[in-house]
Parts: structure tokens; sequence; C-alpha cells
């Protein structure tokens, strides 16, 4: 796990190689860096797996049941320089782990392999609801087929998506459900097939979700390894017999998408796969701009390359089991040049009314002009990332207030229903 804690300034990454204080005591460590120098801030019992910051403090979540003497399971926080639980995740045996935290319109989820939160059956997944976790809407009714294996929860298009490795007896509900307000349903029709494969990561790019992942071609996907989605139909990001591969010019084996984040309008693909559109990859990332890909520089050092985030401007990520070179093992750092591109957001539509925008010290964005009624807002970093994309309601010509936490940047583009966008400069 490598996290990028924006709020204290901190990378956060988790080793996966016990680390042994003596002969009957090993522990997974968590690191962290300042920028200067590195310093251990946990040794948990078992792998760490995921991270992230909420209201301020930093939350972990993996397969941990104790950090070190001290019972806690599966997630914890960190607070006054210390570990403490975050909750009860697991099942009657204490089994389980939880895989991904997400912030999704200021709501914290958790996705993992766990069959309670908090008490509740939640069957690996549940959101934050004050001081306890909650088991999401009908989700706890669907009748799966054994444990469900869930990696990745998004909201694209207003609606929630949940995606992993899970289906019910017939197969009619597999890895990829959305909720519609009502119940769990398909992102699509029969769009994802294929028993054993899965999505392991999701992210909105260029206003497609795409979802990354172990799936196949012959198993009737659009996409190997990855995938975008308009909201009506797949799509493949290159032609079959294109695109990312584990061998060159063989689609046997499909790529082990594991991560996708956006930045400076491209998104960076991070996982297990050794070639690009039949270019050698010196290890398993690459960054899409919509069109084409880009490759690092660099010899091929290793297969594998995920999770990975940016720090400081710099790229850190994990190395697969394969490293021969020992320096190169566990997090690495990437010190060529990174891709570029232009910031992917639309300048403002000639004709449109002009809206405006306050936004007060405490991080609470407002519209102003808008007709009475729902609007769909969304808002830009200024290196085009999407940084919140929800509905808002506007009364009088004037939006409710809609808080955007914790984001280091001097400018941002608000768009409003893909027809008014303008610029603001925020206050903190």
């Amino acid at each position: 796990m490598v996290y990028t804690d924006t709020v204290h300034d901190w990378l956060i990454v988790a080793g996966q190689i016990p680390l042994y204080v003596d002969n009957d005591h090993a522990y997974i460590p968590i690191f962290r860096y300042n920028g200067a120098q590195w310093d251990t801030i946990g040794l948990f019992g078992n792998r760490v797996l995921s991270a992230v910051v909420y209201h301020d403090t930093l939350i972990v979540g993996g397969a941990f049941k104790t950090v070190l003497e001290d019972s806690i399971g599966h997630i914890a926080c960190y607070v006054d320089g210390s570990w403490h639980p975050y909750g009860e995740f697991g099942d009657q045996w204490g089994q389980g782990r939880v895989e991904g935290l997400r912030i999704i319109n200021e709501v914290l989820y958790a996705v993992g392999v766990f069959e309670n939160a908090d008490g509740q059956l939640c069957n690996g997944l549940a959101k934050r609801v004050g001081g306890h976790w909650e088991a999401l809407p009908g989700w706890p009714e669907i009748d799966f087929f054994g444990d469900p294996y869930v990696l990745d929860i998004i909201r694209f298009q207003n609606k929630l998506v949940v995606a992993g490795n899970f289906h019910n007896a017939d197969f009619s509900l597999t890895d990829m459900l959305q909720f519609d307000g009502v119940a769990w349903v398909p992102v699509c029709a029969n769009c994802l097939q294929g028993g054993q494969d899965g999505v392991a990561v999701m992210a909105e790019y260029q206003g497609e979700l795409y979802a990354g992942g172990i799936f196949f071609y012959n198993s009737g996907n659009a996409g190997q390894g990855i995938m975008r989605w308009d909201g009506e139909q797949w799509y493949p990001l290159q032609p079959v017999g294109d695109g990312l591969q584990n061998y060159n010019y063989s689609d046997q084996y499909s790529p082990d998408v594991f991560d996708l984040k956006v930045r400076d309008g491209l998104l960076y693909i991070g996982g297990g796969y050794s070639f690009v559109d039949h270019s050698p990859t010196p290890t398993g990332i690459c960054a899409w701009d919509g069109d084409d890909f880009c490759l690092l520089e660099g010899e091929h050092f290793s297969d594998y390359y995920a999770p990975f985030t940016f720090y400081h401007d710099t790229l850190y990520g994990g190395t697969g089991a394969d490293v021969m070179d020992p320096d190169l093992r566990g997090a690495v750092r990437y010190l060529g040049e990174l891709c570029s591109t232009t910031v992917g957001v639309d300048e403002i539509p000639v004709g449109k009314e002009a809206l405006q925008a306050t936004w007060a010290v405490n991080g609470e964005l407002s519209v102003l002009g808008l007709t009475d009624g729902p609007h769909q807002l969304r808002v830009y970093d200024a290196q085009g990332r999407l940084v919140l994309d929800r509905q808002i309601l506007s009364s009088a010509s004037r939006s409710e207030n809609v808080r955007v936490d914790g984001q280091d940047f001097a400018i941002y583009v608000v768009r409003v229903d893909n027809e008014h966008a303008l610029r603001i400069v925020p206050l903190y």
C-alpha cells in the first residue's frame, strides 16, 4: 500500500514482508515519509491494504487483527501518535479484510471481504454514519454465491457503482452493480462476462467510467484488463490484439490492472503487464490520454507496479515479486519525466448566461444564478482531476452549500449541468 496524505503532507507506505523484532514476533510495518526522512508509525499483525484521510484523520484497513499487542481488527485510525480501533469488521471467526477505503460526497465507504461491520451484516460493503458503520440499503439482501469479494466503489452518473469478484446463484448479478435508488442492478445487461473475471479498480476519466482488473476478450468482454463505459456501452481502449499485454502479440493471459489515478489530465494505469501497444515497458505502469498511451522511461525491471501514488510531483509505487535487483524491491520512485498533456476541462461555452460562485472560509461552495431545482455539479482541480461530482439543489437562484475538502490547489474549475463553467480560487 502506498498513499499520499495531503492533509499532513506525508507519504504512507505499508510493507508486505514481515519485520522480525525478535525470534517470536514479526509485524508488517507502516512507514511515513515527510519529504526528508522516513520513520515507522505502526507495526501490524498482518497486511495493510488501504488508507485514506477522513475528517483530517489517517485511517487504514487491511487483514490485520492486531497493532503491536493491541487487539485492533481490520481497520484503525491514527490519532495523537498512536493507533486506535475504528470499528469492528470480520465474520464470526474474526476473519476478513478491508481492501479499500473511499470518500464519496463526504461519506466514507469500506469495501473488502467481511461479513459484518459493527455487528451488522454488510457482505463486504459498509459506510460510515456518525460514529459507526452501517450496511448499504438492499446490499445484504442479495443472495450471493459465497462471500462477495468487493474491491472498489465509485459514484458515476449519480449512481453508486460497486465492483469486485462476486455473483449470485444464477449469475444475473456479476462483478459490477449499481444502485438505482431502489435496488442493486447490473451496470448493463451482459456487459461483463466470465465467472472467474473480476474488476479490481474503477476511475472516472473524461466523463467515462474506466474499469480495471483481470478479465478477458474471450469471456465476451469489450476489453481485456481494462475497458471504458460511457453510460450505455463498453469499449476497449485499443483494438483487439493491441493495448496492454503480458506477452507481446498474445491475449492468452489478461493483464492485471490494479490501480487507476487521474493526474495532469491523464489516466495512469498500474498493475501487471509488460507490453503497451507492442512496446516493452519498464514496469507495469503507463498513461492514457483518451486516444493513445504514453510509456515511462527506463529498462525493464519488474512486470508489476501497483499500487502507486504521486507525492511532491514524484511517482511512487510497489513492485512485484519478480524483481531481481534488491534495490528495486518494495516501494520504488520514478525520477524520469512524467507524461503530460493539456488539462482536460472544456472552456466556458459561448452564449451561456454567466454564473457566480461563493467560497466560504470553511471550504463550502455555493453557486449563484441557477434556476430552481436540481443541477449536476462537478469540480475539477488545477490538474484536471475530478474532485467532486454530485447533485445540488437551487432555490431563489442560489444553490445549497457544498463542502470541498482537503485540496491543496490554487484554482478550481466548476461545471454545472455540463453547460456552465467558471473558475474560482478557494479561501481556506
